[in-house]
């Protein structure tokens, strides 16, 4: 199961350097992870663990991210989901993968405990 979105940098997501904040791109490969681990679970997610994440090249001002997750193992109740942010310039360079890292999701009831992915 996979699910992806785009998302362009903007001057307030970056340090006084242009580089995008961490906590930023961590955000959307959060937002993007859940929507491909929910999706798959066919149940609300809840965020449990990241795992290592390696910034690669600096994200800029005015860069474009194409997000793409995708859930690479299913657990009893749990879900791990590799991300990928990719960046390009409008009418620029060339897409370059900029950020990855793992995710770990877990399948809740409305009342906030595990249940089982189908």
């Amino acid at each position: 199961m996979e699910a992806r979105t785009l998302e362009l940098v903007f001057p307030e997501h970056t340090n006084p350097l242009g580089a995008a904040f961490g906590g930023f791109v961590l955000g959307l490969m959060d937002k993007v992870g859940s929507y491909a681990a929910a999706r798959r679970a066919r149940k609300p997610v809840v965020t449990v663990a990241v795992g290592s994440v390696e910034f690669k090249v600096p994200i800029k001002s005015g860069d474009l991210l194409e997000v793409v997750a995708r859930v690479v193992r299913v657990g009893r109740t749990s879900l791990t989901v590799e991300v990928e942010v990719y960046k390009e310039r409008f009418g620029g360079e060339e897409r370059v993968l900029a950020t990855h890292g793992q995710l770990t999701y877990v399948a809740v009831n409305e009342k906030g405990e595990p249940v089982p992915v189908d």
